[in-house]
């Protein structure tokens, strides 16, 4: 008898913990499955837009030569199978930028719950904000290059020595530049919400000016083309978008 109480005694907390297993399951189940749908529509979307800029790249990238009017260089194709790579890179920039908004859209919505009235209208203000940000600065990106394609072939023309670009680099440079300097100009938009939602205290980040600025200037050597004259546009203006988050948010 005593032998038959041990066994139930030991069997007991693995019973109790398999329940509590299988409540946890059960309670955040329909948000995992949720969550799965979402990501399928999100994966959807992507391809399929994905597959549509892949078929349609030829345009894209014409677009975008005429857009940078590529005078005086001569662009070419290092490996007969780069074709293949540039479908394949423009399909997925072209996904990855229709989907983003949708994105935004599913983590709004999955984060609402957690975060109070006021701090959910605050994030569904900004996302027009970020959205035009994002767009001002690939834009911006595709400034740079363009000034610095202009600056250097001219000098290599003036010394009559012919430039030769490899076409895959040229894009994926100017892509990397455009996504990169997106994401540098949400640096308002970071602020702001860090110190409405009282993350951080304005009086720590202005405090840290020195850091950010450092880091922002590492960031900006990492990004193409990578001369100096560039190194200069791409730091200053990030700084200059740190400083105006911080001037907006003065009242804090």
């Amino acid at each position: 008898m005593a032998l038959e109480n041990n066994q139930s005694a030991t069997i007991s907390p693995v019973a109790s913990g398999s329940s509590i297993i299988d409540d946890t399951v059960s309670k955040y189940l329909p948000y995992l499955k949720e969550i799965q749908k979402k990501l399928l529509i999100l994966l959807s979307v992507v391809l399929i837009s994905g597959i549509f800029g892949f078929f349609y790249y030829q345009k894209i990238l014409m677009i975008a030569m005429n857009i940078f009017n590529l005078k005086g260089i001569t662009i070419v194709l290092s490996s007969p199978y780069q074709f293949i790579d540039l479908a394949i890179n423009t399909g997925i920039a072209t996904g990855v930028i229709i989907a983003f908004p949708l994105f935004i859209y599913y983590v709004m919505g999955f984060l609402k719950p957690a975060l109070a009235r006021n701090e959910f209208t605050l994030l569904s203000r900004l996302i027009p904000f970020t959205t035009i940000l994002f767009i001002l600065g690939f834009i911006f990106g595709g400034w740079v290059m363009q000034f610095v394609i202009n600056l250097y072939s001219k000098t290599a023309i003036d010394f009559n020595i012919t430039n030769i670009w490899d076409i895959s680099k040229f894009f994926s440079q100017t892509i990397i530049m455009g996504v990169c300097l997106g994401i540098l100009f949400e640096i308002p938009i970071f602020i702001t919400v860090l110190i409405k939602l009282r993350i951080v205290k304005k009086q720590t980040i202005a405090s840290n000016r020195r850091i950010i600025y450092a880091i922002l200037v590492v960031l900006a050597a990492l990004l193409p083309p990578g001369d100096v004259i560039s190194l200069a546009i791409l730091t200053s203006v990030p700084i200059l978008l740190f400083e105006i988050g911080l001037l907006l948010n003065k009242s804090i």
